[in-house]
């Protein structure tokens, strides 16, 4: 076998990469035949048969194995779920370097359904911690596909994560109610049945076991939070600046052009979202490590949160964290970050030193209805409308409940298609920070009998050939 082993003399990996699903067997059997004998001889079975990302594992320049990640739908993160090493070349650390090398360049990935063998080598490796008995603490997430996840009570079969592990029955595990005791827990792998017994050790499973695990949660709860934050904070992840992640000044990074030229997102919204990463960055609602995963969130014009049965959610969007959690692993928010000081950063932002904008009552709504739509909690956006503009809150709510853009502090239809028709949308929206606002703004509300985007072509076509304002003319006509 060893004659037929790949060589890689320069210890550059391969990938396979793609939005849509790969199929592990199929790329094994025409690129790997030598890795796929290997794991018929053992009657190795893989855990997923499909993948988003196929990486080959390489060790003295020779490809000895592989590893496939998911994208997870819920969490956001790369998610390993199969990893094979040759015999012949086990033992070598080969898994904790890819996990290390993960960490270093990119963020911290997480593991669907580990096997006991996994949460072994993490502990060995230093990514996780026995604390109790069979009881494991990991640094790395495991995730839990819905279909998998087993419960004492009822329960929505909702994709699971969680920090946990039992060495005793091979079962990631969580707390999801601690008054009712209600437990989950991973459903059994093939391997940790052929090779752990775990069938029969799951037999002792009671409500006793329910009741002694809600217990040790519960009266160990700041001990286990500070264990999963140092070994958290032991990970060396690479932290992304903010010019890293959005570009400087007047450009876009890799990663977001890279989106613009394969048409996953248009010029426009990509500025709008590049400026309001910046804005929430530097009032510190986001952190370096979560620069990423709320740059994906803000892209991703799909994502809602849908898990429901876990008691600490996020208060931006609703979906599942721990107690030592820094930020959401959802939508990147700082759970932690001054309350006090973003509010006199997001105020500052929100000034505009532009003397000429009037801030008539559709202007101040336009930013009202901005922040609503940002997620930022009503009590908050009154607050700063109220500290900002000349209004009061009686007299702004009075107008948008005549026109029916706000009902019980959400936006509604009405509101949306206000925030879409406003002449603000299209000035930030088509980036026309070339021409006065405020001349832009009469000129708006004087036609706006007429389409918008003709309205700005209208307005535009005014300047003559002045070369920016042509520049942003030809990126209007591409949405004609």
């Amino acid at each position: 076998m060893v004659g037929n082993i790949i060589v890689r003399q320069d210890d550059t990996q391969r990938v396979f990469l793609s939005e849509g699903l790969l199929d592990v067997e199929e790329i094994l059997k025409t690129n790997y035949d030598y890795i796929y004998e290997s794991i018929q001889n053992e009657n190795f079975i893989l855990k997923y048969n499909q993948c988003n990302l196929f990486k080959e594992l390489i060790f003295d320049s020779k490809v000895v194995g592989f590893c496939t990640y998911d994208f997870s739908r819920q969490f956001i993160t790369a998610a390993l779920n199969n990893i094979y090493v040759l015999p012949e070349f086990r033992g070598k650390g080969i898994f904790k370097n890819e996990i290390l090398k993960t960490l270093e360049e990119h963020n911290k990935p997480s593991i669907m359904e580990p096997t006991r063998l996994i949460v072994e080598l993490l502990i060995r490796y230093g990514f996780a911690r026995k604390i109790q008995d069979n009881i494991v603490a990991s640094a790395i997430e495991f995730i839990i596909p819905g279909e998998n996840v087993v419960t004492n009570r009822s329960y929505e079969n909702e994709e699971l994560s969680t920090h946990f592990y039992d060495l005793n029955i091979c079962a990631s595990i969580h707390v999801l109610d601690f008054n009712n005791a209600h437990i989950a827990y991973s459903a059994p792998l093939n391997y940790d049945i052929i090779h752990y017994d775990c069938i029969e050790k799951r037999k002792s499973i009671d409500e006793n076991y329910f009741l002694e695990i809600r217990d040790f949660f519960q009266n160990n709860d700041v001990e286990l939070m500070n264990i999963l934050v140092d070994l958290e904070e032991s990970l060396p992840i690479k932290n992304y600046t903010l010019e890293e992640v959005i570009g400087p000044e007047d450009s876009f990074s890799q990663y977001i052009q890279s989106l613009i030229d394969d048409g996953h997102v248009t010029y426009q919204k990509a500025i709008a979202i590049k400026k309001q990463i910046k804005e929430e960055y530097e009032a510190g609602m986001i952190l370096n490590e979560s620069l990423l995963i709320r740059l994906a969130y803000l892209f991703d014009e799909n994502v809602n949160p849908t898990i429901k049965s876990h008691d600490d959610v996020c208060p931006y969007c609703s979906m599942p964290i721990d107690d030592h959690d820094r930020f959401c692993h959802f939508c990147g928010i700082n759970l932690g970050y001054d309350l006090d000081e973003t509010q006199n950063n997001l105020m500052e932002s929100l000034n505009t030193s532009d003397s000429d904008f009037k801030e008539d009552i559709r202007f101040v709504s336009y930013k009202f209805l901005k922040l609503i739509d940002e997620k930022i909690p009503l009590d908050y956006a009154i607050f700063t409308i109220e500290n900002n503009y000349s209004i009061i809150w009686d007299e702004l709510d009075s107008f948008l409940r005549k026109n029916s853009y706000l009902i019980d502090g959400n936006l509604t239809d009405e509101g949306r298609l206000f925030l879409e028709n406003h002449p603000l949308y299209y000035w930030e929206k088509y980036d026309m920070g070339i021409v006065n606002y405020s001349d832009f703004e009469d000129y708006f509300w004087a036609n706006s009998h007429l389409d918008g985007i003709e309205i700005c072509l209208n307005f535009l076509n005014e300047y003559g050939d002045d070369e920016y304002v042509s520049d942003i003319i030809d990126d209007i006509k591409k949405d004609v």
